[in-house]
């Protein structure tokens, strides 16, 4: 193989990414490209990562395995080359892209311009030693922007990857995918993948993509059901707090009189007997005025605080005190069935204002109160006390009922 001349590696890869990129404007194929260059790439990866706003941060890959000593000199002197006149590369692709943007600005009637190009050269280990080629730069209004929805592919209209290239399309952090055209190589988390070959026809690639709200892709018929089931539960949590109030009302009430006047049913009833007793009532008296559980659950059962009184940030805040001072941003969103964007708008507030800390955990964010300390997590034995303490005042009631009847 011979020797490869820098110049024109880089001048066939400018190529390559002008005909990726501008198959809306009617431009030749994307089918390589590569056969002016004495090296040719093995393999092209295409990536937009498209913004909220619509606007889109492009990389765009070249990958040479160099397998040879020849390619090897060949691509150091390419490096050599780009690190010494970074600035002749990088203007003459962005005038290359600007191109492309101003055509696709005028077939889809959107304002749209091509900035920050950067490009670099490095080896890289795949595990096999490849010479890595690397544009990026940032392209405005890439994405349609309708509602709260995010509509992607226009700009390349009819794009065309050869068997060697893929286009790989990602979309913001909460949101979800919805339509898709054709149907991608490969769905991954937060992006979709099309390997070459792939002849785009008119009208593709397209992909729509949209906020994860609570609700977002559920079926009309899925939806009904599941607002019925909504129904269903809240009525039955309904009767169960009507069943325990009046639970708690006939401890209040009955288990005093049934001490002091041996089975009465309210509470006049229980003093009358008590009264005709002569004298035994006091000890049903003393019964009552200590074991009355609403007494002693009247702190834990206090109106919770209505969250139309606060604002956005301080129900974050208050959310994440009442956990312990940490925890994960999705279930903030799910606790107060929020979308994953308007969460996030929020908590990006509260950090910036040093009223939260947050940090990333696998694919997770996890928030935190400024002052919070891991030691503070072991809480739980606060419940467990309430709850031998009820045992205890009931173990009371007994004892005194007990006392009572004999």
């Amino acid at each position: 193989m011979q020797r490869a001349q820098p110049f024109l590696v880089v001048v066939a890869l400018l190529g390559v990414v002008g005909l990726a990129l501008a198959g809306g404007a009617g431009a030749a194929p994307f089918d390589g490209g590569f056969a002016q260059m004495d090296v040719e790439p093995d393999d092209v990866s295409i990536t937009a990562d498209v913004e909220p706003d619509g606007d889109a941060r492009w990389t765009v890959e070249y990958r040479i395995r160099l397998a040879t000593d020849e390619e090897e000199q060949a691509f150091e002197e390419l490096r050599a080359d780009v690190e010494n006149d970074t600035e002749a590369y990088t203007t003459r692709f962005r005038d290359r892209m600007a191109s492309t943007a101003a055509t696709a600005e005028s077939a889809t009637g959107r304002n749209m311009t091509v900035s920050n190009a950067t490009v670099t050269a490095e080896r890289r280990e795949l595990p096999q030693a490849y010479g890595v080629l690397t544009y990026r730069f940032e392209w405005t209004n890439f994405a349609a922007v309708d509602g709260d929805r995010l509509r992607v592919g226009d700009a390349v209209d009819g794009l065309f990857l050869d068997g060697s290239s893929s286009l790989i399309v990602s979309w913001p952090e909460g949101y979800r995918l919805g339509e898709t055209s054709p149907e991608p190589s490969e769905v991954r988390d937060r992006s979709v993948v099309w390997n070459g070959p792939v002849d785009f026809s008119t009208g593709q690639p397209r992909i729509t993509v949209a906020p994860a709200g609570p609700l977002s892709g559920v079926p009309t018929a899925g939806l009904v059901a599941l607002l019925a089931a909504l129904v269903v539960a809240g009525a039955v949590a309904y009767r169960r707090r009507e069943a325990d109030d009046d639970g708690a009302a006939v401890i209040a009430g009955d288990e005093p009189g049934a001490t002091a006047g041996g089975g009465g049913g309210d509470a006049a009833d229980a003093s009358a007997a008590a009264a005709d007793s002569g004298g035994e009532g006091s000890g049903g008296g003393a019964t009552a005025d200590t074991g009355d559980p609403d007494a002693a659950d009247g702190a834990d059962d206090a109106p919770p605080v209505d969250s139309d009184l606060l604002s956005n940030e301080e129900q974050v805040l208050q959310l994440v005190e009442s956990r312990g001072g940490r925890m994960k941003q999705k279930q903030v969103a799910e606790e107060l069935e929020w979308t994953a964007a308007k969460t996030s708008q929020v908590v990006t507030g509260l950090r910036d204002e040093g009223d939260l800390d947050g940090f990333r955990l696998g694919r997770e964010n996890v928030l935190s109160l400024p002052d919070y300390e891991p030691e503070a997590d072991a809480n739980g034995d606060d419940g467990d006390e309430e709850e031998s303490g009820e045992g205890d005042d009931a173990g009371g009631g007994d004892g005194a009922g007990a006392t009572g009847s004999d």
